[in-house]
């Protein structure tokens, strides 16, 4: 694999994958080189997956609410599948990390894989704009699309509480915050917790309103 090449994307301008896999620990340790982490275009291709793959199940569900697109898209752009692309594609092998945070086995951690994919995918989108950035996507997770097309579709409520439970926490509390509306047109507002988490959705059933409320948190723990 060529130094500016990745997932099938070759550089134009090197010096963005060097940034994209450059983590701020490696910065702190070497205070004296002219080089920037990679967080702004992490922030950036975290922006750039959701676009695309929120398209990709738009278009692919048109019978989907927006809970359970939500839900969906959660599957595919979280951080554990984000973490399992980063590692496929060997971005912790190849990240620039302080020595402090490669002997504390950062090269493992969730956050990191799923920080450099988003990072990589950030700096494909200011290298080449946004059509290679969407091929990148598409190209990097199509086994992941794949296989999240042939699970049985999963509620934001079931997402949610298999969230809690493989973090250890609490299982999501609901409680109806508020009732408005004329009998025939009712209106609920529901409060979700989990743990010291909180959100809330809106919707003319309980029901929906609490899968509105799980939809919100789960974008909330992104």
């Amino acid at each position: 694999m060529a130094d500016d090449e990745i997932g099938g994307y070759r550089f134009r301008d090197p010096g963005l994958l060097a940034t994209a896999l450059t983590h701020s620990s490696y910065l702190h340790e070497h205070p004296d080189e002219e080089l920037e982490d990679f967080e702004r275009l992490e922030f950036l291709g975290d922006a750039v997956v959701d676009l695309v793959i929120g398209e990709l199940l738009y278009r692919n569900h048109p019978e989907a609410t927006e809970g359970e697109l939500t839900a969906m898209r959660a599957q595919l752009v979280s951080g554990p599948p984000l973490s399992q692309l980063a590692q496929r594609l060997g971005l912790p092998d190849r990240a620039r990390l302080g020595r402090g945070e490669t002997d504390s086995g950062g090269r493992q951690r969730v956050g990191l894989g799923a920080g450099l994919y988003e990072s990589v995918l950030g700096a494909v989108y200011v290298d080449g704009g946004f059509e290679p950035a969407c091929e990148f996507v598409l190209r990097t997770m199509k086994d992941t699309i794949v296989a999240a097309a042939e699970q049985p579709r999963r509620s934001p409520k079931t997402v949610l509480q298999e969230w809690a439970q493989g973090h250890g926490l609490p299982l999501p509390a609901y409680d109806v915050a508020e009732l408005s509306g004329p009998e025939h047109a009712r209106e609920f507002l529901v409060d979700v917790t989990v743990g010291d988490l909180h959100a809330r959705g809106a919707g003319r059933s309980k029901r929906e309103a609490q899968e509105n409320a799980a939809s919100a948190l789960i974008e909330a723990t992104r």
